[in-house]
């Protein structure tokens, strides 16, 4: 008969078999803790934190486009043409570039924001965009900085690129600052982002903050490519770019264009109440808030004015290029144009800032070395959203040339004309901060009504 083996599982097996074990747990239980913080991390009782929110879209299958994480650098990059990555923020609109590694949220603005002169030719700390970004103990600092609402409790710093870049074939980011709260995108944003193929390409032109060993700097064209401005006296357009802190709590919205996240609200009872971008109909014409003051908001109109015939086009002046009342455009806008609103008495007498600039000195502050005074007027360089519409007249003098006014040209950008050329009309004026705001959600589609005519309705 014979005798059967018996097998022996040795102490080595066993403790192998064990070890593939653990790994296997270990694993797994990686994998759970990772996903549920993903889904439950941070949250309080009845609170989502916007960063939390965001990490759920990451893309697995994919790393060319979508929400993609670096391993290395612990990153989370939006990559490609997305569509999930909108939020709204002060009244305005901001697409998500990345998460850092500390968990802090990058944005840019969708839109354009103004034109300005750029000023790097003694690099970028030292240059206007970084003067009209950031406050600071400078003197007319931190014009974007002071439209954020609650800037204090949400902001962070920003991280910024700073490698000077002569070969664009050759473009890193081997470093970089976190000196500034507000900058803008750099050479590598864009690229890693997918450049013209992306998100961040919005079919116009705007500056990038990278310069070259000349401190030229470069910029985004119309069609998405990358072109450098050589040229000091050329002012394009910014986008800004802020970094919301890892706590910033998500208050509703899923990251799409129309259901943009929200991470700040509060009521709106007056129009002073309201956030910049916000559009208010007065008559049957909406305008855009510009700016809002302690007492007193700035509006500008949406489109150009029309006359009897169509579009309004008339001359700036046939003498000067300082903007006044009683030029042939003020003369316009201070009597037909005034007289026309239901508002007028409410329209704040306001000044209207007529200064010149110098190729020597292109900051857009300088403007304010000689102003009008005035109950209407027209945009200027360094306003908010002063390219958003296009063929129309502004208040910025000529360069070193009394008979020469810019104006903003069919591609958004500025141009210098002589002062008896006709061009379009869009209006600026101050109303009273405390009008009542009677209904609407300040978009285009639900613009904000005031209450201005209230005791009038009363008395007929």
């Amino acid at each position: 008969m014979a005798t059967r083996k018996v097998l022996k599982i040795t102490p080595v097996l066993v403790a192998l078999n064990i070890l593939v074990l653990l790994i296997i747990v270990v694993f797994y239980t990686a994998r759970l803790i990772k996903y549920y913080k993903l889904e439950n991390g941070h949250k309080k009782e009845d609170t989502t934190i916007l960063v939390d929110e965001i990490k759920k879209h990451q893309s697995m299958l994919d790393e060319t486009k979508g929400l993609v994480y670096d391993e290395e650098t612990k990153v989370y990059t939006y990559k490609g043409n997305v569509s999930d990555n909108y939020l709204m923020y002060s009244g305005m609109m901001f697409r998500i570039v990345s998460i850092d590694k500390n968990e802090n949220i990058k944005l840019v603005s969708e839109d354009n924001v103004t034109l300005i002169y750029p000023g790097f030719t003694n690099g970028y700390e030292k240059s206007y965009v970084n003067k009209w970004l950031n406050s600071s103990e400078e003197k007319y600092s931190g014009i974007y900085e002071n439209t954020l609402v609650n800037a204090g409790g949400i902001l962070d710093k920003t991280e910024y690129c700073e490698d000077v870049i002569d070969d664009v074939s050759k473009i890193e980011c081997n470093n970089s600052t976190d000196k500034y709260k507000i900058t803008l995108l750099s050479l590598y944003d864009y690229k890693i982002a997918g450049g013209k193929a992306s998100y961040l390409n919005n079919d116009t032109s705007f500056n990038l903050g990278s310069l070259n060993s000349m401190n030229a700097n470069y910029y985004v064209t119309e069609d998405g490519e990358i072109s450098l401005n050589q040229k000091s006296s050329r002012a394009i357009s910014i986008r800004p770019v802020i970094t919301i802190n890892s706590g910033t709590e998500l208050i509703s919205g899923t990251g799409k264009k129309n259901d943009p996240y929200i991470i700040e609200k509060h009521d709106v009872d007056t129009l002073g109440d309201t956030y910049i971008n916000s559009i208010v109909k007065i008559d049957d014409n909406t305008y855009k808030v510009i700016e809002i003051g302690e007492d007193k908001v700035k509006l500008a109109g949406t489109s150009v004015l029309k006359d009897g015939e169509g579009n309004l086009l008339i001359a700036f002046s046939n003498k000067i290029s300082a903007y006044q009342d009683n030029t042939i455009v003020g003369k316009y806008l201070n009597t037909t144009f005034l007289n026309s609103l239901s508002v007028k008495d409410s329209v704040v007498s306001s000044d209207w800032y007529n200064g010149t600039l110098t190729l020597a000195d292109l900051d857009y502050s300088s403007i304010r070395n000689s102003k009008s005074t005035a109950k209407v007027g027209m945009l200027t360089i360094g306003d908010m959203y002063i390219n958003d519409v296009s063929n129309v007249f502004t208040t910025l003098r000529g360069v070193e040339a009394s008979n020469i006014i810019n104006v903003v040209n069919e591609s958004g950008n500025l141009f210098a004309d002589q002062i008896s050329s006709k061009y379009n009309v869009r209006a600026a004026f101050y109303l009273k901060s405390d009008l009542e705001i009677k209904s609407g959600s300040g978009t285009m589609d639900s613009p904000y009504e005031l209450g201005v005519n209230d005791e009038k309705e009363k008395e007929e």
